[in-house]
């Protein structure tokens, strides 16, 4: 009896110690908020849940029952009673070109447009933007490329529309662009111009005239000439992109690729307090141009501590080993099929790599790699491991994205180095990306590979969540969905691209909560709902745990907190 009575002082205690880590009494000082009556999947060690908690001064301060909670509030406590909805750590998009803004009203969207018909729909209303500079350019993005049996549009549709403006259009993956014989004509790209060493200018076969399409480094040649927008309308295009990510839950970010151009009107929100959102920044010194890596990137990202001191979070530097396997610009260990001859290119020696990472974190930068390939990602697994031998044990906490097409042999080698795994989960079911543009060039045994998410899961690795925005939709729920199905989200039906693949729904949560925070090394201050973390969490309208997993992408954001306060709120 006397060893009960103990356990019995022991829990209570236990339980007493989530309010603040002392005994309830009534001289505790009440909180701003509390909520009630809710399903509070906290993500703590324990994966515990509780009915409430409340908040003051933008921090958690209890945790635990309705009855333990209730006993924070007073005469100016704000309570919420979330009738049974759930509320769990805000997410965290470890990988998404968030700031550099939502397309504004002067620019030609043409994201999730399904068909060509559409394509031209839209190009018929873009005929009627301002555009920028002197010669009105129309600039946009968001093609899919799929809807081109070779993911290569011809510049002919846009002299179409536009004969006398010139015109650039991204593609979703953010590495084709479309640029008319106008946008071609200023930027000096003729039948004579050579290839970029890491890009391609794509060309009609018999006449060697650009086509239009460029490929990677390619891109750069018109981005060059293109007049730049102001910084005031690039601002707004930042906010509107905050804004947005608030309304899927999403209160963390880690930013690649950004170089000081971009960071302008990211500096003027902070600046303005209106940068809600934990924000971590990955420079890209040369704007997103990938290889020619010269020893003006090292000063340029000594540069950084001017952007510490306006309040930004930028201590990571972002590499690009490939292009995409889509384009045929993946790194592969084994020759591209069909289309597509050779490996694909490597945008370093391994010898180069090596140097730049292991010097990148001697200056304190987390190391953040593009790798698609099984090649790309191999490469950057034995620079990462050639770093922890030249410098030792860090706290640094590097990551790979997007881990498209991996050896399953360098599946264990994540946890062994300490090197996270960023995946896009929505990537992962057949859609015609997939069975129009990387089974053709792959073959389908490694195509229906791809995105091994639960191999690298079994074999001890951390998986982290990111969406790439603008590339594809941002919604966590939606590929956390994909990540349980590997299966068409808008249909729940149809093939399933790699069963073994799947994983549960807490490892999920945890890759775009607690492990996102992790990769931000803010896990001691977010990422959980627990006493003393910052205030950050959504509230969904119904239990992802009480319902299948095809129903996961229809559940929604009720509420977005950050700081304890709402950003975002259905009416």
């Amino acid at each position: 009896m006397k060893h009960v009575l103990i356990l019995i002082a022991i829990f209570v205690a236990a339980c007493s110690a989530r309010v603040e880590d002392k005994a309830v009494s009534p001289a505790l000082k009440p909180a701003a908020r509390v909520f009630v009556n809710g399903s509070v999947y906290t993500v703590d060690d324990d994966r515990s849940w509780a009915e409430a908690l409340a908040v003051r001064d933008g921090h958690i301060v209890a945790v635990g029952t309705n009855e333990e909670v209730e006993q924070l509030i007073g005469d100016g406590t704000e309570v919420t009673d979330l009738d049974g909805q759930m509320l769990l750590p805000g997410f965290h998009d470890s990988h998404a070109h968030l700031l550099i803004g939502i397309a504004g009203e002067q620019e030609c969207d043409l994201l999730r447009i399904p068909t060509l018909e559409k394509v031209r729909a839209k190009l018929t209303a873009c005929r009627n933007l301002e555009g920028f500079g002197g010669e009105g350019w129309i600039v946009g993005s968001g093609w899919a490329e799929w809807l081109w049996a070779d993911g290569n549009p011809n510049k002919s549709l846009l002299d179409e529309f536009f004969p006398d403006r010139p015109v650039y259009l991204e593609s979703s993956y953010g590495h084709s662009a479309l640029a008319n014989s106008k946008a071609l004509e200023l930027a000096g790209i003729h039948a004579g111009s050579e290839d970029p060493e890491d890009g391609i200018i794509m060309r009609n076969p018999e006449s060697g005239e650009p086509s239009g399409t460029l490929r990677d480094g390619a891109m750069m040649i018109v981005q060059a000439v293109i007049p730049e927008a102001s910084l005031k309308y690039r601002t707004n295009r930042v906010s509107a992109a905050i804004d947005y990510a608030h309304s899927l839950g999403i209160t963390g970010l880690i930013e690649p690729g950004l170089d000081a151009r971009l960071l302008e009107p990211v500096v003027r929100l902070a600046e303005e307090g209106r940068l809600n959102l934990r924000t971590k920044v990955s420079l890209s010194p040369i704007a997103w141009h990938p290889g020619v890596f010269g020893e003006e990137v090292f000063e340029f990202l000594e540069s950084r501590d001017q952007w510490r001191r306006k309040g930004l979070d930028i201590d990571g530097v972002k590499i690009y080993m490939d292009g995409v396997i889509e384009s045929g610009t993946g790194a592969l260990l084994e020759p591209y099929t069909s289309t597509y001859s050779g490996l694909g290119p490597r945008f370093y020696s391994q010898k180069e790599l090596d140097r730049y990472m292991v010097q990148f974190e001697k200056m304190g930068l987390q190391i953040h790699v593009h790798a698609v390939g099984d090649a790309g990602i191999r490469m950057a697994l034995d620079a990462f491991e050639t770093v922890r031998r030249e410098n030792g044990p860090t706290n640094l906490r590097h990551h790979i994205v997007h881990l498209q097409l991996m050896n399953d042999d360098d599946a264990p080698r994540f946890a062994e180095l300490n090197v996270s795994a960023t995946f896009q989960p929505l990537w992962a079911w057949p859609d015609p990306s997939v069975t129009e543009l990387a089974a053709p060039i792959l073959g389908k045994e490694r195509a229906w590979s791809m995105y091994s998410i639960g191999t690298v899961h079994r074999s001890g690795g951390r998986v982290v969540g990111g969406s790439d925005f603008f590339v594809t939709d941002m919604n966590p729920l939606l590929a956390i969905e994909v990540a349980l199905t590997r299966q068409n989200p808008y249909e729940n039906s149809g093939p399933i691209l790699g069963e073994d693949e799947r994983v549960d729904l807490a490892t999920m949560i945890e890759a775009y909560t607690i492990n996102g925070a992790y990769l931000m090394s803010l896990d001691d201050k977010q990422g959980s709902i627990e006493v003393g973390k910052r205030a950050d969490f959504v509230i969904l309208d119904r239990n992802l745990f009480g319902i299948s997993s095809s129903e996961i992408s229809d559940v929604q954001v009720v509420t977005t907190v950050f700081n304890g306060k709402d950003v975002y709120g259905v009416p």
